[in-house]
């Protein structure tokens, strides 16, 4: 496609206001057709005079952001569990849904600044529990990284630029940061999905070295995880405390953010939401889906 000229893409703005809805439907298309090089001339016709204008561009602004990253998250489910980067750009994509021009590169250059912090600290020590040590120190007691135990449910709990700004999360997004950073210094760090809690695990420590990132970088042995499950009536089970997908992990997150945002009445999120999770999953949206409530995995 032959890139258009401003006065172009600006006649098709200005007719998503146009009574008949036949010229309105055809704006659209063009404008869908056009992708991001639209948004310039929505933002003009949101900051306009006219009002119905106004709010017609703001509507389609918001449905062709969701369109592209429903586009970007089926891209990334292709990949999500045989690229060890795809897991990060999931998370950075779910950032986008709630500030859709987040820059990308803030987000990941400030992982790489903990990773060169943690690698210099480090050295060339990869004892699993002197390395378990050390980056628990760093991350949970330096940098200060916690769970957020007063406003558990707050959608920006899962959110990697919002965690990574205020160093507070859930489970599974705290435990994602201390995944990113492991992986940029080869640290063998895996993600195990307890009922209701999420937890790390040095892969190759013996005995087992787990890691609870949310509860100040807390260190414990299979014992404790044993002592969990007996907790909360789970009977034990050995495929509990194997290591969970990339694939499986994100979906696990936007499970979460859709309860939230279902739990606060935002239908608009949660569809979305429930349709970068189909993108991510291969399937349908159902209406039973979008209605559903459930309870949070963290």
């Amino acid at each position: 496609m032959v890139p258009p000229n401003p006065s172009c893409l600006r006649a098709l703005v200005s007719l998503l206001s146009d009574e008949n809805p036949r010229v309105c439907a055809q704006a659209r298309r063009a404008l869908r057709d056009h992708g991001q090089r639209s948004f310039a001339y929505l933002d003009e016709a949101i900051d306009g005079a006219d009002a119905r204008l106004r709010g017609r561009a703001r509507l389609f602004r918001e449905e062709l952001r969701g369109g592209l990253l429903e586009v970007e998250m089926r891209r990334l489910g292709e990949r999500i569990d045989d690229d060890p980067e795809a897991l990060e750009a999931g998370c950075l994509l779910l950032a986008r849904t709630r500030r859709f021009e987040l820059d990308d590169r803030s987000m990941t250059a400030g992982l790489d600044a903990m990773a060169d912090d943690l690698g210099a600290r480090l050295g060339s020590e990869r004892e699993p529990a002197i390395v378990v040590d050390v980056m628990t120190r760093f991350l949970s007691w330096e940098l200060g990284f916690q769970g957020n135990q007063r406003n558990y449910y707050d959608p920006e709990n899962w959110f990697l630029d919002r965690v990574l700004d205020r160093r507070l999360g859930i489970p599974i997004s705290l435990c994602t940061v201390y995944l990113f950073v492991a992986r940029r210094l080869d640290l063998p760090l895996i993600g195990i999905g307890l009922p209701g809690h999420f937890i790390l695990k040095h892969a190759v420590a013996e005995p087992s070295i787990f890691i609870d990132p949310f509860h100040g970088g807390r260190v414990f042995g299979e014992a404790e995880c044993l002592r969990f499950l007996e907790e909360r009536s789970v009977g034990y089970d050995p495929g509990i405390l194997l290591p969970m997908s990339d694939g499986a992990m994100l979906l696990r997150m936007m499970r979460n953010l859709i309860q939230s945002y279902r739990n606060r009445g935002d239908h608009g999120r949660v569809v979305l939401l429930q349709r970068m999770k189909s993108m991510l999953v291969g399937e349908e949206v159902s209406g039973s889906e979008l209605g559903a409530g459930g309870e949070q995995e963290r």
